[in-house]
């Protein structure tokens, strides 16, 4: 899943509203414009609609799923624009910072899982560990499993033996990467700084741009 396209989708209408802006307090929110016959004014929808909080020494990230606690320098925003690598996400680095619940930030990934398991066999294949027919016979094993589940995945790999080949130290292997979310999150924060910053510079954003708004409109589903 390419997140960076997704978030341009998900935000290409996209307005934001300055609710508070004093010094390192701030308060953005950024909501998609619905245009719904016979409106003459734009409805904001609820679709994918994030906040970007600050106070001195922290960020707080809130939308249209998890929340998100950073906590690292005075202002923020200067930290997020520091860090950015070319103007992207500087993902393990930012995971380091939260300082909201570990464990929302990585999730089992199934792909990974596989490309995992294909290394390792590769690994073993070229040291000569490998009987016959055991790429064939680790296929049909798996077909046992779900392995859209962790548990199940790890399963598949404690029970696995072939003419007394197997996995090794399979505890050790990690399967979990960033959940698609909280890379969602860090491309909004990105982005929404720097619309941030276009207009406290009175000049156009980079990227697809929302238009600021100043009053808060009515919210539909």
């Amino acid at each position: 899943m390419d997140v960076q396209k997704r978030f341009v989708l998900n935000t290409a209408d996209h307005a934001m509203t300055v609710l508070h802006d004093d010094g390192l307090y701030r308060h953005l929110r950024f909501q998609q414009e619905v245009w719904r016959p016979p409106l003459v004014k734009p409805r904001l929808s609820s679709i994918y609609w994030f906040e970007l909080i600050t106070v001195p020494g922290s960020l707080v990230f809130r939308g249209d799923g998890e929340s998100f606690v950073f906590a690292h320098d005075t202002d923020m925003f200067a930290f997020f624009r520091m860090s950015a690598w070319q103007g992207r996400p500087n993902l393990s680095y930012w995971a380091e910072k939260v300082t909201s619940e570990q464990s929302a930030l990585k999730k089992y990934d199934e792909e990974l899982f596989v490309r995992t398991i294909r290394e390792h066999f590769v690994e073993e294949v070229r040291d000569g560990g490998v009987p016959p027919g055991a790429s064939k016979v680790l296929l049909s094993h798996a077909e046992d499993y779900d392995l859209m589940y962790e548990e199940q995945a790890r399963a598949m790999l404690d029970d696995f033996e072939h003419r007394g080949f197997r996995f090794y130290d399979t505890w050790e292997w990690d399967f979990r990467d960033y959940d698609w979310w909280f890379v969602w999150a860090c491309h909004a924060i990105v982005w929404g700084i720097r619309q941030y910053d276009a207009v406290k510079a009175d000049r156009p954003a980079p990227g697809h741009a929302p238009r600021e708004i100043s009053v808060e409109l009515p919210a539909v589903a």
